[in-house]
């Protein structure tokens, strides 16, 4: 890691490099848990590096309403005698930018981007996988907007994405596979969205989508597969545009608008 010659940990790494400065991992290896409170890049191209957080959270980003943080060919890691809790926990920041990351084994969720003000996150080449839930997103107040791209969210206990209250979330070209709810909107009376396009949903145990009151999905031109119920009306609002295709589902359920076909 540079400017300052190689480092055996993130932590030390980043109480050395200046905002907004970069780390760079010369070599794989496992680099430990770390605690992100200024605009910094960590970019392990030369080497895949890993935050290794067995009973604990992997990094947490906790910087400055200003601060901008990308973190970019990263392992995030919870396997070990206890599980990590959160793979990533976004706290606070300006924006996020998650660049061909992976993040596996964490007994809450993923990535959690739990925050009390406006937020953006962009996912780009990402894998969550083998944790409770995939992506938890909420905003006490502003807005956390997410965005999704070829994203792939696997073997999930409950939810692959749960948009709670004052979230912006847009899933693009991604796969959720194997979970209880593919989409789950629990805003319950709070604003929040979710849109996805282009994108393969399969293998529930309860439904593709669902929404309660105040949340909105939006659902166009995906794959649907092997899900227990496709649509799950809870006094939300789901809307398709009928392009999506659908087979082998054991129930399509209720939309508020457009339909899924039946194959």
């Amino acid at each position: 890691m540079q400017p300052y010659g190689p480092c055996k940990t993130f932590a030390g790494a980043i109480s050395k490099t200046a905002s907004p400065g970069e780390i760079d991992c010369l070599d794989s290896g496992g680099f430990g848990a770390l605690t992100i409170t200024k605009s910094i890049t960590i970019d392990c191209q030369a080497g895949l590096g890993s935050a290794l957080s067995s009973g604990t959270q992997g990094i947490v980003i906790n910087a400055l309403s200003t601060d901008v943080v990308t973190l970019r060919n990263l392992a995030v890691q919870g396997a070990g005698t206890t599980i990590g809790t959160n793979g990533i926990n976004i706290i606070s920041a300006k924006a996020v930018h998650l660049e061909n990351v992976k993040i596996n084994n964490y007994s809450s969720a993923g990535l959690v981007v739990g925050t009390s003000a406006t937020v953006e996150v962009t996912l780009e080449n990402v894998s969550i996988g083998d944790s409770q839930a995939g992506v938890v997103v909420s905003a006490s107040s502003g807005t956390a907007s997410v965005a999704m791209h070829h994203v792939n969210i696997a073997n999930i206990v409950t939810d692959g994405i749960r948009a709670n209250g004052n979230s912006s979330i847009v899933v693009r070209d991604s796969e959720i596979s194997h979970y209880a709810v593919g989409v789950n909107e629990t805003a319950s009376g709070l604003l929040s969205l979710v849109l996805i396009t282009g994108s393969t949903v399969t293998t529930t145990t309860t439904a593709a989508f669902q929404s309660i009151n105040g949340g909105y999905i939006g659902v166009g031109s995906n794959t649907l597969s092997y899900n227990l119920s496709v649509c799950n009306l809870n006094g939300g609002l789901i809307y398709t545009d009928g392009n999506n295709i659908g087979w082998s589902n054991n129930t399509i359920g209720t939309t508020s608008a457009g339909t899924i076909p039946k194959v």
